[in-house]
């Protein structure tokens, strides 16, 4: 299971084993960023390892009209070059046909359905701890390396990301898909250290990616607008903004797919802000709300399908497969403080009669079962797709799995919110 804590462990203890024997390889996933290159510098300094960098290109740097947007050979010479400073080999690979693949068109097929799917939460499931890790264990055998238990093989696979000490860096919730036994090779060597440190020493070690930015975003849609990029590949849906007060016709749209549920809506000529509150796929209405906390934004459940929900472990936890209830904490969004919520099993039935009409679905529920998410405040902006995250009182991740659609909301039930109401997205 992915511990949050499992970051603060000191890097000579992941790594114990590793001065009594033969040397082992360490391939680090490198990015072109500060984290990878400390990574890589860190894991260098331990003698007793022979340490690789490796470069996964997934995206082709050229946009549809033939432009820049995903700096891949920028980023690849960083690499190079930060790896000559540390003294490593470093290669390159692309998987771009995998990227494609596994990740990018089951994208666009739940953005033109309406939903929002997360593509970094699907990248590290089917590319960086599944078709890159394989590549990268791959790299042993061609070397002789010497096997045994300490790290599960003749070499292990450093990933940069920083777990938990800090909330704004913690990455469970973009790890939350990944299986037990593709973390049972990995280690996260710059767990228990901030940014800052990170950048001190980057910096004492002259690395030449000390003083470059933190990326932000997702790296195929470069500077664009999110609407403008998916436009090239999902036919725009026009239709109307309809506000769910009084089912009224407010303004028309031209990008059905673009829009989803907690965000704003361009909606001109109102003294108020407007928010998407749902969306309805037979005629692409998007239905919107007056105000940022209206109470249409707000919902009290979710529904996941059991089969899709990935427990770290490789098992739903003792109390909800004996007792099918399971309180503890969960996180519908990155950097979302955690909050509690209770998990019961639901039918079909329970799915079927409790979502909200305001809701896209990617299809009917069907005959299976599923986990009934209670949250202990309402949770705002709820979105079919969007990615929710179980933790234990500890910060142990259980896992995650794919929202299938929300409950109703308080306008539904008309159900005052609580007050005082705590949105931590405000």
């Amino acid at each position: 299971m992915l511990r949050r804590s499992l970051a603060r462990l000191p890097l000579r203890r992941l790594l114990h084993h590793a001065s009594t024997t033969p040397k082992k390889t360490v391939v680090v996933g490198m990015s072109g960023g500060v984290d990878s290159s400390v990574t890589a510098y860190l894991l260098h300094q331990d003698k007793s390892l022979h340490v690789v960098g490796l470069y996964m290109n997934n995206w082709d740097s050229s946009d549809e009209e033939g432009k820049a947007t995903c700096p891949a050979d920028m980023d690849y010479e960083l690499v190079r070059q930060v790896c000559e400073e540390i003294g490593i080999e470093c290669t390159r690979v692309d998987f771009v046909q995998e990227y494609w693949n596994n990740v990018f068109e089951p994208c666009l097929d739940q953005f033109a359905k309406g939903l929002t799917p997360n593509p970094d939460v699907l990248c590290n499931k089917e590319i960086k701890f599944d078709v890159f890790a394989k590549h990268a264990m791959a790299l042993g055998p061609r070397r002789r390396l010497h096997c045994d238990g300490a790290l599960r093989a003749a070499q292990a696979i450093a990933q940069w990301h920083q777990c938990a000490l800090r909330r704004n860096k913690d990455q469970s919730y973009f790890l939350s898909h990944v299986t037990g036994a593709q973390f049972q090779r990995v280690i996260f060597p710059l767990g228990g250290l901030c940014k800052p440190r990170v950048r001190e020493i980057a910096a004492e070690a002259n690395l030449c990616t000390a003083a470059k930015k933190d990326s932000v975003g997702i790296c195929f849609i470069g500077k664009r607008s999110f609407g403008s990029f998916l436009s090239q590949y999902v036919p725009p849906r026009p239709g109307s903004f309809v506000s769910v007060v009084d089912e009224q016709i407010m303004h028309a749209h031209d990008g059905y797919s673009a829009y989803t549920i907690g965000q704003g809506a361009k909606v001109s000529g109102l003294p108020t802000k407007w928010f998407v509150v749902g969306k309805r796929d037979e005629d692409a209405a998007v239905f919107i709300a007056p105000g940022t906390h209206h109470p249409a934004l707000f919902s009290d459940e979710v529904f996941v399908r059991a089969s899709a929900f990935n427990w770290i472990q490789g098992h739903m936890p003792v109390a909800l497969a004996e007792n099918g209830r399971l309180r503890c904490q969960y996180r519908a969004r990155y950097r979302q403080p955690l909050a509690y919520c209770t998990i019961s099993m639901a039918s079909v039935d329970d799915v079927t009669s409790g979502l909200s009409v305001y809701q896209p679905m990617a299809a009917a529920p069907t005959d299976e079962p599923y986990l009934r998410v209670q949250f202990d405040v309402p949770q705002r902006g709820v979105s079919p797709a969007q990615s929710l995250v179980l933790y234990e009182d500890d910060g142990l991740c259980y896992g995650g799995g794919p929202i299938l659609g929300a409950g109703p909301s308080y306008w539904e039930q008309q159900k005052p919110l609580p007050s005082p109401l705590f949105d931590w997205s405000m």
